[in-house]
């Protein structure tokens, strides 16, 4: 029996790393006639590590959009040209590897393609890599590039 993929989900965060999994993701669909979706997680964890616990949640989304957008605007840079206006784009706010796991779980026919290491590397030497934790949990098979 063969599955159809219908959607690849990217992470983004503004990284080359990103960057180069949204190509890849960018070039699958269109092989396979999927959409993408790409899918950017403000770290709420983050706001407190830097004194902002304070903040209304409004304010955090708003900040967690304003992040995500730049992480959408580095990938549109990067691939202009590229079917990019048919991708969608999704901004959820949490930890990175859980919202993204948390996704698969909802979608599907589904493929993730995710770089192997963000921006935060501090973040990968306390707590491991996103897409460590990705690949472990993940209800959909995950694609990580290099």
């Amino acid at each position: 029996m063969t599955t159809q993929i219908n959607e690849i989900l990217v992470p983004v965060d503004g990284s080359e790393n990103a960057v180069r999994a949204a190509r890849f993701g960018m070039q699958l669909a269109g092989a396979l006639g999927a959409r993408v979706r790409l899918f950017y997680v403000f770290p709420a964890a983050s706001v407190e590590l830097v004194g902002m616990a304070g903040m209304s949640r409004a304010d955090i989304e708003h900040l967690g959009h304003g992040s995500g957008e730049r992480a959408f605007e580095a990938v549109r840079k990067a691939l202009e040209g590229e079917m990019i206006d048919r991708v969608e784009q999704q901004v959820a706010l949490g930890d990175p590897a859980e919202e993204i796991i948390n996704y698969t779980e909802q979608a599907s026919p589904l493929l993730v393609v995710i770089g192997r290491r963000g921006l935060s590397r501090i973040q990968t030497l306390l707590l491991g890599s996103v897409s460590d934790k990705v690949i472990r949990h993940a209800k959909c098979p995950v694609t990580v590039i290099t």
